[in-house]
């Protein structure tokens, strides 16, 4: 019978271990049974297990002993910290192997190791197919991996790509069911942005993560490297450039430089640094048939280096100095300016600007020539402006075309009423100037001919003019003050208002008082005495800022002013050369014998006494329509033929307020009623085209800006022809404009 040298015990043949909870001890308990002096040391190894991995799973105490004498006993303790096999669960064989390197002899055990779940363990693993893609943006790009369960139980995990995840598309899994102890592949679809702003060419680390119910994840790292896409551009601001800039026809041996920007644009994904530079020598060219020395040139870049972010632009300038020849002819430099890129892969877009600099001489040999007719020049233009250009001194108050349109009068607070030629685009002043003494508030043409003028006066006179003699004679006729039967010569005439037979004229006044007038057509033949009023109505609390005719038979006056006071006054209806005097309350209802009362009043809504109707307008072609405006910002445009006629209140066609905070200041209709004009305190001159119905266009809602000027307007009017629109306005800094506009959308013809 053969006797082992070594004889070895252990405390169990089977043990269960869970990782991350405790370690699973064994005792092994050794016999020297030879001879002679020997050590020993144990070593585990399971079934399955890779010989080369270093991975401890197991500790022994102590490691190797000593050397022991024949008979001795030693004792071990084994403790198994972790899996032998990684990721594995279940059983496992695993072999203690007791080693004499004295002897050269060992005994072995077997040992069954129970491994259960383990706190921090993942039963599942995940890797990449490949670890690095690359891809231009709008590709799309498939990214595989694949999961391994180790367990021996089925796991659903949920499927993410931190780092892309917002290129991740839709069709790519989020979860997945894993089959025990399987691998399952599966495939991330990524759509690259096609928008370079938002990929630069760059890697972006990214991982593909499952994350079971547990909360056990695992995760896979990879790199997606967006390839460079795009093209980089330079363009000049300009590339004809002059020496000197400005006054080159006026001696300057200062000026002998001139600047430039580029503009170096990246559009694609790529962070690149573009060098700029003049490519040397930079070409000059003289004059063919005037040989010469030509200048030399200079180019001074800043910065001449520019790093560039994806879609980003900067400017470089350049600074180009010459040296001028002091006479001769202008002179022509070729100055090539070149952008290089670091970078070979992506285009350069127009890498080279050519610019064309024109060199002037200091001293022209024209100079003079150019003084005398300077000179003359100057001359003639101040002649032309004293004749010709004959410009308001003061704030122009009212502008109206004549019956063609082909023609404007304008009257100012600087005393003077002028005519004017519509030419084109631009109004020619045509030199007849009406002088008076008292600053002029409003003026209105004669409807017939449009050949006698009315104008009211700051002191409340009313001037008649006949426009077909020279201005330098008197007024036709002289219309007293209005308030002289009032005691006060100084009532203002606020607006006037003539009948379409140009008959009767109606004027308005700060008074209150509105007042109507008997104009014999052929006034020529009267003498001039101050004629005396047919009818006046006389509201003293009510300032009156407008009045016009509103119904076929030219037999109501619409009155508006303060309070946002809008009366209907039937003037047949009241006693002639009698003045009528009513207070405000008499006119706050409306009458229940509607048809023998001689003012009504349209329901306006109310305002109190900062709040007045600064402007009425009407359609010659729809007597009943009628259109205000007030300082409150609000166009309304009315339909006053269900007041009139019937006993309903007043219809409202349309209202709308472009700016609460500005005042409407005056406002004009073509003769159609397709186009409504307004002029408002913040100077903005603004057109309004209109339905068949009084309404504004969907389109046009918000109007069409005609101009704005840093003013206040204070006056306009509108005439349609077959050419387009002619808006003429008046304002504040003694201006009268025209505008010329194209018809918008005449859906009212």
């Amino acid at each position: 019978m053969v006797v082992s040298v070594i004889q070895s015990q252990i405390s169990t043949a089977d043990l269960n271990l869970r990782p991350g909870y405790s370690a699973a001890t064994l005792d092994v308990e050794v016999v020297n049974n030879s001879d002679r002096q020997a050590s020993f040391h144990i070593v585990l190894a399971a079934t399955g297990a890779d010989e080369q991995e270093t991975r401890r799973w197991y500790q022994i105490t102590p490691m190797t002993s000593s050397k022991v004498p024949p008979g001795t006993r030693s004792h071990y303790t084994v403790n198994i910290i972790d899996t032998p096999l990684p990721d594995f669960v279940g059983l496992a064989n695993v072999t203690v192997r007791i080693i004499s390197p004295e002897l050269q002899s060992e005994d072995r055990h077997i040992l069954r190791l129970r491994v259960e779940p383990g706190i921090d363990r993942v039963p599942f693993k995940v890797e990449l197919n490949t670890k690095s893609v690359q891809d231009y943006p709008g590709q799309i790009v498939e990214i595989g991996a694949r999961i391994h369960n180790t367990s021996r139980h089925t796991l659903s995990v949920m499927l993410s790509c931190p780092g892309i995840e917002a290129w991740i598309t839709q069709s790519s899994p989020t979860s997945l069911r894993l089959r025990p102890n399987r691998w399952h592949n599966i495939l991330m679809v990524c759509q690259i942005p096609a928008d370079l702003s938002l990929c630069h060419s760059q890697d972006y680390p990214f991982q593909i993560l499952a994350v079971d119910a547990d909360g056990h994840a695992a995760a896979a790292n990879g790199t997606l490297e967006v390839l460079p896409m795009g093209y980089f551009e330079l363009t000049a601001e300009r590339t004809d450039l002059t020496i000197p800039d400005t006054r080159r026809w006026l001696p300057d041996r200062h000026t002998t430089t001139t600047q430039v920007e580029f503009q170096l644009n990246n559009q694609s994904n790529l962070k690149e640094t573009l060098q700029i530079r003049p490519l040397a020598p930079p070409g000059d060219v003289a004059r063919p048939d005037k040989p010469g020395r030509v200048s030399a040139s200079q180019v001074t870049l800043t910065p001449d280096t520019v790093p560039l972010e994806p879609g980003q632009t900067r400017s470089v300038e350049a600074n180009i100095q010459v040296t001028r020849p002091l006479s001769g002819w202008v002179r022509t430099s070729l100055i090539e300016i070149q952008a290089r890129s670091e970078n070979s892969f992506l285009e350069l877009r127009n890498d080279t600007e050519t610019l064309q600099v024109k060199v002037f001489p200091i001293i022209p040999r024209w100079l003079q020539a150019i003084a005398i007719l300077l000179l003359a020049g100057g001359i003639a233009s101040l002649w032309l402006f004293q004749t010709y250009r004959q410009h308001h001194r003061q704030l122009v108050s009212s502008v109206q075309f004549n019956g063609t349109g082909s023609r404007v009068i304008s009257g100012s607070s600087d005393q003077t009423i002028r005519q004017w030629q519509v030419n084109r685009r631009r109004l020619r002043p045509t030199g007849d100037i009406i002088r008076l003494d008292k600053a002029v508030r409003v003026l209105q043409y004669r409807p017939v001919d449009n050949n006698q003028l009315a104008a009211g006066l700051e002191n409340g006179e009313i001037q008649l003019w006949d426009l077909l003699k020279p201005p330098t004679q008197e007024p036709l006729t002289l219309i007293n003050p209005a308030g002289q039967q009032q005691g006060d010569r100084d009532d203002r005439v606020m607006a006037l208002a003539p009948t379409t037979n140009a008959r009767y004229l109606f004027s308005g006044y700060g008074s209150g008082q509105v007042t109507q007038w008997y104009i014999d057509p052929d006034s020529a033949n009267r003498a001039v005495d101050p004629l005396q009023p047919i009818r006046q109505l006389f509201i003293p609390e009510l300032a009156i800022y407008d009045v016009a005719v509103v119904d076929p038979e030219d037999q109501t006056l619409a009155v508006a002013g303060r309070y946002n006071k809008l009366l209907l006054w039937r003037w047949p209806q009241t006693d002639a050369q009698n003045a009528e005097r009513v207070t405000l309350s008499d006119v706050q209802e409306p009458s229940t014998d509607r048809d023998s009362s001689a003012l009504i009043p349209v329901d306006y809504p109310a305002g109190g006494q900062d709040d007045y109707i600064t402007s009425l307008a009407t359609v010659e072609q729809q007597p009943y329509r009628l259109a205000t405006a007030d300082n409150q910002g609000r166009i309304t445009i009315w339909d006053l033929e269900t007041c009139l006629n019937d006993t309903e209140p007043c219809a409202v066609l349309d209202q709308w307020q472009p700016d609460p905070d500005t005042a409407i200041r005056s406002i004009a209709l073509t003769a159609d009623g397709c186009y409504l004009a307004s002029a408002s305190d913040s100077g903005q001159l603004t057109l309004w085209p209109l339905t068949r119905q009084g309404r504004r266009l969907t389109k046009y809602l918000q109007g069409e800006s005609v101009r704005q000027v840093n003013t206040r307007l204070n006056s306009v009017d509108i005439k349609a022809l077959e050419t387009g629109l002619l808006i003429v306005s008046g304002a504040d800094d003694r201006r009268v404009r025209l505008n010329r506009v194209n018809h918008l959308q005449r859906i009212c013809q």
